[in-house]
């Protein structure tokens, strides 16, 4: 069977409470790679605004309360049924009542239930119209948060009859630690819940307004992070991104890649396109790191021709978690910056972004898969390898 081919040049999951259920210039930048390293970092992590006090240290419970105006009957079965689930927002669901079983739901209309972008969540315990207690067994792989950090949380929802037609909603958060991740993420999950309190109170309330945006909706010039959990050494992950043999491999592209600072970094996903359109031509490699990073520059889709004469940054970082799994992660950044120095084509430096932040998570999926089908038993399910695209699919 020929794999699909994503078009990255020719072509966030909101959170909140489903996965608590678990919510430059025209020239190449020239910066160290040290500065690389520090701007990916920087993308992804929390940090007080200058002069501000340091982040204060909270382990308590994360509580979010509320009411809601219909009776804990109507409101548990958004606790038990995977058509009440979809009112936190998710497309689609998949609900196993019963103690161990999986909340398994999905943001995207367009993805498949159980590929990269689903949410697991294991059901530890529940009463009927009363309390649903619950942990993340696997967050989506874009998910900005290591498992040492998740893994050691679980959530509960508490609901109180208050004998007029309304329920009182207590949403507990536990298992958060002091360890910097882990206040991360606390942070992240306080906004997250209190957007979903929001959002079930105005779908039983029409006189209540519905939340806008998402939880944790970026700007539309911040840094594109996606990540995954990759099934191999990264040591094997770093050469196959490096090669062209590996982005042959696992993405069917055709390259021209020489892995040192100043070499071609360029990538084809339309051989058949005239010459300057076919992929990622004039990129190169900014610094490389083996076995631990890679950053090359990158252009836009020829539909938006002066971003194409740009460049962007995408930073790639491998994190070794195990001798055999690594955290990938990927940053393409600099959109704000090219804003500001072309202010008059800003909105289209907001639509390439708004275009890469789709088109990069299925790139991670597919080494994901790549990694994930050559370790699987033999007798494996295909059924991962039959998930729809993204706009990018090819």
């Amino acid at each position: 069977m020929s794999r699909p081919r994503l078009n990255l040049t020719i072509a966030s999951t909101v959170l909140a409470l489903p996965t608590a259920l678990l919510a430059i210039g025209n020239d190449p930048p020239k910066e160290p790679m040290i500065g690389l390293v520090k701007a990916a970092e920087a993308s992804r992590t929390t940090k007080p605004a200058s002069g501000a006090e340091p982040m204060e240290i909270d382990i308590s419970p994360l509580v979010v309360e509320g009411i809601v105006n219909t009776t804990p009957a109507e409101l548990w079965k958004v606790f038990s049924t995977a058509e009440g689930f979809k009112a936190f927002g998710v497309a689609q669901c998949e609900f196993d009542l019963r103690v161990g079983g999986l909340i398994r739901s999905h943001y995207n209309p367009k993805g498949v239930l159980g590929d990269a972008g689903t949410i697991h969540n294991t059901i530890l315990a529940y009463e009927p119209e009363r309390m649903m207690a619950f942990r993340i067994s696997k967050p989506p792989s874009d998910f900005p948060f290591p498992e040492a950090a998740w893994s050691t949380t679980w959530s509960v929802a508490t609901l109180t009859d208050l004998g007029d037609g309304r329920t009182h909603l207590r949403l507990t958060g536990m298992g958060y630690t002091a360890e910097a991740e882990s206040q991360k993420m606390r942070a992240f999950f306080k906004a997250g819940n209190a957007y979903s309190m929001k959002r079930l109170q105005s779908v039983y309330d029409k006189a209540v307004p519905a939340p806008k945006g998402s939880a944790h909706a970026a700007g539309p010039l911040d840094p594109v992070v996606t990540s995954a959990m990759v099934a191999a050494p990264a040591s094997e992950i770093y050469r196959t991104l490096t090669t062209s043999a590996g982005w042959k491999a696992f993405l069917g592209a055709e390259t021209k890649i020489d892995p040192t600072p100043g070499g071609p970094f360029e990538v084809y996903f339309a051989m058949a396109a005239p010459a300057g359109n076919r992929g990622s031509e004039g990129c190169t490699v900014q610094s490389v790191l083996p076995d631990r990073m890679l950053s090359f520059t990158w252009n836009a889709p020829p539909a938006f021709p002066f971003a194409r004469e740009q460049r962007t940054s995408v930073i790639i970082m491998l994190e070794s978690v195990s001798p055999a799994r690594t955290r990938v992660t990927l940053t393409n950044l600099g959109y704000a910056e090219l804003a500001k120095a072309h202010p008059d084509h800003a909105g289209e430096f907001e639509q390439t972004r708004e275009y890469f932040a789709t088109a990069w998570p299925p790139v991670l999926s597919e080494l994901e898969k790549h990694f994930g089908a050559r370790t699987a038993p033999a007798n494996a399910s295909p059924a991962a390898d039959s998930g729809s695209k993204s706009k990018s699919a090819g």
